[in-house]
């Protein structure tokens, strides 16, 4: 997946010191161009030259601001991050993560690509997110480790379930279907999934609500991280 490089966050670097016209940009407008090119065309219509055709420049005028894709990422990331408006915590621990999970999943609905992107560095707004989460986690008396932990899980699981969704594959789909899987099974010595599917004719395969099964693997991630949680 396509990340940014282990460099200096943009929001730490100190202004552009180089000699000429200062800079008729900011930090802000790039991202904006960048999201609106991903958002119409993906990712890979993604590029310095055409994030500066968008902002009616060129392509040479961006690294006073940015170094590269990476950054461009990063900046991304970050500017839709902002988006999420999130509830503050109520202490409820399984409704807050939830409610959390829910907006950030909305959030990768609107931007198809956000799935296929880890930024290299956080900026204020995935501060915010982070901060956010460390507040509905605490009721579940985590050490720092084990938030930081937790909190890795929550996000993964939400962006590859999102991943899912954006590809148009069905949630819960098997590889190759039902028909297929029994088909194989067929072939070779599979005892276990004969077991599991004993009395029927092929594995099923029905209809999954995607709300549904969202749901039930956070609640899963929870009972992990609940469980094993310090009192």
């Amino acid at each position: 997946m396509p990340s940014a490089e282990p460099t200096t966050a943009l929001w730490l670097r100190t202004g552009d010191s180089r000699p000429g016209p200062r800079p008729g940009f900011t930090l802000d407008d790039i991202a904006a161009a960048a999201v609106r090119l991903a958002d119409a065309e993906g990712l890979r219509a993604l590029s310095m030259r055409r994030v500066a055709e968008e902002m009616g420049t060129g392509a040479a005028s961006l690294y006073r601001y940015v170094s590269g894709k990476g950054d461009l990422l990063s900046l991304m990331y970050d500017r839709v991050a902002g988006e999420c408006e999130f509830a503050p915590a109520t202490g409820d621990l399984r409704a807050d993560v939830l409610d959390a999970a829910e907006r950030t999943r909305a959030l990768y609905r609107r931007h198809g690509w956000l799935a296929e992107v880890r930024p290299g560095t956080l900026g204020p707004n995935g501060l915010r997110y982070l901060d956010h989460m460390v507040a509905v986690l605490a009721p579940a008396g985590l050490t720092p480790a084990a938030t930081m932990h937790g909190i890795a899980m929550i996000s993964g699981w939400v962006t590859v379930f999102a991943a899912q969704e954006a590809s148009g594959q069905a949630v819960g789909a098997t590889g190759g279907g039902a028909e297929h899987i029994a088909a194989m099974m067929s072939l070779g010595d599979y005892p276990h999934l004969t077991a599991l599917f004993a009395g029927s004719d092929a594995p099923a395969e029905a209809p999954v609500d995607a709300d549904a099964a969202f749901r039930a693997g956070i609640d899963a991630l929870l009972f992990g991280i609940g469980g094993s949680s310090p009192r």
